[in-house]
């Protein structure tokens, strides 16, 4: 073997080794984030919520977790009984600047709300919208319905709002057969 091809072929073997070495590093370090991301510690989860907008949580449900990894915060608000087949609310906002556009916002959340409830692993069409009043502001919400993996038929809300640091998404999911209107309704007209 020449020796210039031992050269070449010592470059391409410590540059894979490079690229394995900084691959386990991303790995290593994107894991650690998304654990110290992931909030479960009730007043931090309240004060996430609150860095979004301020609200009041229905009576029977709780801010359940939050997410807050590189400006990206997010809570979810669901009945404080797990084994309750309620409504799931989930608040959504990316930082202030961020060019983001709705459909990004909405897959953003429904991966998350996939990834931790189930319930938004749903195929979801949509069957119409809903003009609501948050913060002053008249807001379309667009409503889908859809079944999910497991044949519950699912309902689905979702829009944009201003929030306290920008553009801010409010997304509900729950089975059709138990959507409370009137308590998202107070929920919505509690958002300040």
């Amino acid at each position: 073997m020449s020796r210039g091809l031992r050269v070449v072929l010592l470059v391409v073997a410590v540059a894979l080794f490079l690229c394995c070495v900084a691959g386990l590093g991303v790995t290593l370090l994107g894991t650690r984030l998304v654990g110290r991301a992931f909030i479960t510690n009730p007043d931090r989860v309240q004060a996430v919520g609150r860095a979004i907008a301020d609200y009041e949580v229905p009576p029977d449900y709780e801010e359940i977790f939050a997410m807050n990894i590189m400006g990206v915060k997010m809570v979810a608000i669901g009945p404080a009984d797990p084994a309750a087949d309620i409504l799931l609310i989930m608040l959504m906002q990316f930082p202030g600047g961020v060019d983001i556009s709705r459909e990004e916002m909405e897959r953003q959340v429904r991966r998350a709300l996939a990834r931790q409830t189930g319930l938004g692993s749903a195929d979801m069409t949509s069957v119409g919208q809903e003009e609501v009043v948050i913060k002053g502001e008249t807001i379309t919400l667009e409503v889908r319905e859809g079944a999910n993996d497991r044949g519950q038929n699912l309902r689905q809300i979702s829009g944009l709002f201003q929030g306290k640091g920008g553009p801010a998404m409010l997304m509900v999911t729950g089975e059709v057969a138990s959507w409370d209107q009137a308590m998202l309704d107070r929920f919505i007209e509690s958002i300040r």
